[in-house]
């Protein structure tokens, strides 16, 4: 791990990013309990800067402005409430709750929402022990199964170049640019095995700490930080 790595967080990895790419609008997916750095977000960065938080209860607060929001699970409402007013983005935060359903949801979404060049910013895609990846939510650090719903999204666009930067329970980069090369390390017999796991999550878990540096495109603040990491 390189000097200061363990402390270089998603919201440096996004400040990063605007500055290596000229990003200026930015939006966050987050919930209740996940997000924590909204308040962090260099606003001197951004022309805009938005918050999209839901199953939050009624008496959530933290000081920061919520431009959609809802106390459920679903996010229809909010989405549309992005449509009417055309909002689209540079740079996207997915830090979603943590189910598998929910997790592929959003980046879906946010992709939709993404101007091209664009990118999206996906945390706790390298959970670190199988007890923090399982798909049911728990009390207190839970990864879930979001570095699945990760992993599904991208292999299902090979056309968008992605790698994983290893911090802070793992930060998934996936440009919008379909000109670039991916470099991708696995075989497509190993994708086809990774699909084929559906929700036994127990087998994608072993199948995912045997490959993860591949699947995962793995690489490590410095190189993000340098840019050797094929995102253009």
């Amino acid at each position: 791990m390189a000097e200061g790595e363990s402390t270089y967080l998603k919201v440096d990895i996004i400040h990063r990013l605007a500055e290596r790419f000229g990003y200026r609008r930015y939006l966050e997916f987050a919930t209740g309990t996940t997000g924590y750095l909204y308040n962090l977000i260099d606003r001197d960065r951004f022309e805009e800067c938005r918050r999209l938080l839901y199953n939050a209860p009624a008496d959530f607060a933290d000081g920061c402005a919520v431009d959609y929001r809802t106390e459920g699970l679903d996010i229809s409402d909010l989405l549309a409430a992005i449509a009417r007013e055309r909002g689209r983005f540079d740079i996207i935060l997915v830090d979603p709750y943590h189910g598998y359903r929910e997790s592929r949801r959003d980046l879906d979404a946010a992709l939709a929402l993404l101007e091209p060049g664009g990118a999206l910013v996906v945390h706790d895609c390298l959970p670190p022990t199988e007890e923090l990846a399982r798909p049911d939510f728990q009390e207190g650090a839970w990864c879930g199964v979001t570095y699945k719903a990760y992993l599904d999204f991208v292999i299902a666009h090979p056309e968008l170049p992605y790698v994983t930067v290893d911090t802070d329970y793992g930060c998934g980069v996936v440009r919008k640019v379909a000109s670039l090369l991916n470099g991708r390390a696995l075989s497509g017999d190993q994708f086809a095995a990774w699909r084929g796991f559906g929700d036994d999550y127990s087998a994608a878990w072993r199948y995912f700490t045997a490959h993860r540096e591949a699947l995962l495109n793995l690489i490590d603040v410095d190189a993000f930080v340098a840019g050797r990491d094929g995102l253009g």
